[in-house]
């Protein structure tokens, strides 16, 4: 269900659709990132709350969205939306669901590229 749950999300979020984020996050979902100080997708604080959250992935997404590539995978054990930006690991997303599984109450992005060298290159194709 969570995997399934992420690929919601990230079309929704990828999407631009900001009725279909705000139906799936939960009203006190929180978003944390990662970036190392050395990504410009990453925010130094946690950002709270449905409507921030929403407006903050969509316009991110659309200043981000040309040439990505999005490929789902488990990463530490979760599933996750891995994000490619000319065949280079640029983002690892993990959403948390409500105990319901009816919403995200949480969502993690990782940016920092230290962090991200584990990640092989090239985005991963079924044969």
């Amino acid at each position: 269900m969570q995997r399934q749950v992420t690929e919601r999300f990230v079309a929704a979020a990828f999407g631009g659709d900001l009725d279909a984020l705000m139906e799936m996050l939960a009203p006190e979902v929180m978003l944390w990132s990662d970036g190392g100080g050395r990504s410009s997708v990453a925010s130094p604080r946690p950002v709270k709350g449905r409507d921030k959250v929403a407006r903050l992935l969509v316009s991110s997404a659309a200043e981000q969205a040309e040439g990505l590539d999005i490929q789902y995978r488990d990463v530490n054990g979760d599933p996750s939306a891995v994000v490619f930006a000319r065949n280079a690991p640029f983002a690892v997303m993990v959403v948390d669901l409500t105990p319901d599984g009816e919403q995200v109450r949480d969502i993690y992005v990782v940016s920092n590229p230290d962090k991200l060298s584990r990640i092989p290159e090239g985005p991963e194709r079924p044969g």
